[in-house]
């Protein structure tokens, strides 16, 4: 399971629901904008065959990318990732 994007000359690897990326700069703020994006709607259906594509679809329409390459996804496993990312983090003072 993975995702590639091109955003102009770089690529950015999506894969267990984190970026990597080359330039760190741009590897964190895929990270960020992704971390936003599910805090903000949940992110990926939960009955989505594939949440890296659908995670992956999202940040290049945020940040003006293209889907360059996508492998097949083990379902299971993608499903638990982002399941754990909508979890909700309450900050106990």
């Amino acid at each position: 399971m993975g995702v590639i994007l091109s955003l102009g000359k770089q690529k950015a690897f999506l894969r267990d629901g984190e970026w990597r990326c080359a330039d760190l700069a741009l590897e964190r703020q895929l990270n960020q904008i992704t971390s936003e994006w599910i805090a903000e709607t949940g992110g990926p259906k939960l009955d989505s065959p594939d949440p890296e594509v659908e995670a992956a679809r999202e940040m290049a329409r945020r940040t003006g990318g293209r889907l360059v390459l996508q492998s097949k996804p083990n379902a299971r496993k993608a499903a638990r990732i982002y399941f754990a990312r909508r979890q909700y983090r309450l900050a106990f003072f």
